[in-house]
């Protein structure tokens, strides 16, 4: 996949920056110490990525954050050892994206309608994991689907029957036992799924921002996620119903079919027994990634190309982005039904 199609840019290591330079972006990369950093100069509007991840020590003017955040551009932080530490982007500023946000909190405040976007949430993402599981076509997995499609929409079991099932489809040689826990303080990887996937989630929950941030919606006061200072609830909310395209990228990168499959050369390990990615794996990995986000799928949308049973076909991630407008219209009472 040349950059040029790739809609994420990774800069990695120490001296990276961002910055502007006769109305350019320019975007060094320095995340090779023995080589010459490579440096993209771009007119923002005509740049081809519209997320920018950032991991390591570098650089990043103020002028560039304000025009890639007037062009609809996402910047993700991370952390050395993945964890998501804050993104930016543009946030919408009208008279609608008030009437929007006043219309979340007294829909928050009505407990009959918090109850049912929650149980709608977590039905959507109950679905998308089992979809995703039969679509694997592994026997393993066949056998044991059941119990998924009847564990009903309790997270808590939903989630432990997902993830036994899902370690079935990963190479023992990885070490991924199980899903590390989801609590924010406890993200640190101690097997190279883990980390892909803290990484997938990172990269995941910067765009489900930027759209809810471009709809005009209060990331920060979400519905089912308890709501508490520095973490954007409604991101991790809307996040529910996609996070298999996250998982279902980590797991063909880890299959012994795939050609650009994980080497042991492409990860590390801390004295703590953390790992540590390296920036080849993580280039593929957010490359696979992009493509998994543009698949298209048959949707009932009033955009889109007509497939042959009359459904529209659309990306996969720019569902995330029709519901979010549906919940917006949900709860500004322009629709009845909030359907995912």
């Amino acid at each position: 996949m040349t950059q040029q199609y790739s809609h994420v840019k990774f800069l990695k290591g120490y001296g990276f920056s961002i910055s502007v330079k006769d109305s350019k972006i320019i975007l060094k990369n320095c995340y090779d110490p023995f080589s010459e950093p490579k440096i993209e100069e771009w007119f923002v509007k005509d740049m081809p990525y519209d997320r920018i991840v950032l991991q390591g020590k570098g650089y990043i003017s103020t002028e560039s954050l304000s025009l890639l955040s007037e062009n609809n551009r996402t910047v993700v932080l991370l952390d050395n050892r993945g964890k998501q530490v804050t993104f930016c982007h543009g946030i919408r500023d009208s008279l609608t994206a008030t009437k929007y946000r006043i219309a979340q909190y007294d829909t928050f405040r009505d407990k009959t309608k918090r109850d049912y976007l929650v149980q709608q949430i977590l039905k959507a993402k109950l679905q998308s994991q089992i979809r995703f599981l039969k679509s694997t076509n592994n026997p393993k997995i066949l056998q044991n689907i059941n119990k998924l499609e009847k564990s009903g929409i309790s997270e808590a079991v939903s989630s432990r029957y997902y993830f036994d099932n899902y370690t079935k489809l990963i190479d023992v040689r990885f070490g991924f036992k199980k899903r590390n826990s989801v609590r924010i303080e406890k993200k640190n990887a101690t097997d190279v799924i883990n980390a892909l996937l803290n990484y997938g989630y990172a990269v995941l929950a910067g765009q489900i921002s930027s759209y809810i941030n471009g709809v005009g919606l209060d990331a920060y006061y979400g519905f089912m996620h308890k709501n508490h200072t520095s973490f954007q609830s409604l991101v991790y909310d809307v996040m529910e119903p996609f996070r298999w395209l996250v998982d279902y990228s980590v797991w063909k990168l880890s299959d012994a079919k795939s050609r650009n499959r994980i080497s042991k050369k492409q990860y590390a390990y801390t004295r703590d027994g953390i790992v540590v990615l390296e920036y080849d794996l993580i280039r593929k990995f957010l490359e696979l990634l992009e493509r998994t986000f543009q698949k298209e799928r048959k949707y009932a949308y009033r955009h889109g190309a007509f497939t042959k049973d009359g459904l529209k076909s659309v990306q996969e991630i720019t569902v995330a982005k029709i519901l979010i407008q549906n919940l917006a219209d949900f709860c500004n009472g322009k629709i009845d039904e909030f359907k995912i």
